[in-house]
């Protein structure tokens, strides 16, 4: 077994301090979505843990990346200092910072939206218009037949031949019985 020199294990030390602070930085970023969206108690069960899987994945490929996954004292003892390092002298400033950068991609999302929306009304209102003025004529026949067009309705049905009924009845019948099943599996 050959020794590792010490120059190494300082860095190695150094970068699990370095993973430390990481970890806190990630804790606040997920303390700032809980504080910005005030998570609802399920919420936040299902956020510590895909919090805590998250740091998982990154203080293990970290520790893979610098170290071979190898776990020593010294590592874990790096891993709380810089933790501890982090909550003593920024956290609060990382934290608020993550907080306002938060509520400004949130401002942001919502001011896209709003253009969005905007933009689609601008783009169908052509067509919105073009459909009001080529349904007008049938609304103003409809308002002007009124009970008239119950009669127009009989005349119509007098005059058509008895195959063309025939096929319509067949086909309405088709139409009621697909509704009936379609009530049935609602």
């Amino acid at each position: 077994m050959v020794a590792e020199p010490v120059a190494s294990q300082f860095l190695l030390f150094f970068y699990t301090i370095l993973t430390g602070v990481l970890a806190g930085i990630i804790y606040d970023f997920y303390a700032g979505i809980g504080y910005v969206w005030r998570l609802r108690k399920i919420a936040v069960h299902v956020g510590d843990t895909l919090f805590w899987l998250v740091l998982t994945v990154v203080v293990y490929a970290l520790l893979w990346y610098y170290n071979q996954g190898e776990v020593r004292f010294f590592v874990l003892l790096g891993l709380g200092i810089g933790a501890g390092l982090y909550h003593r002298l920024c956290r609060q400033a990382v934290r608020k910072i993550i907080i306002l950068g938060l509520e400004q991609v949130i401002r942001l999302l919502r001011w896209v939206r709003w253009v969005l929306t905007w933009l689609l009304v601008v783009l169908f209102f052509p067509f919105r218009m073009l459909f009001l003025v080529l349904i007008f004529p049938f609304r103003l026949l409809g308002r002007g037949l009124g009970k008239t067009g119950g009669l127009v309705v009989v005349v119509v049905k007098r005059m058509t031949p008895a195959p063309i009924k025939a096929f319509y009845r067949q086909q309405a019948a088709r139409w009621r019985e697909i509704k009936a099943v379609l009530k049935r599996k609602k």
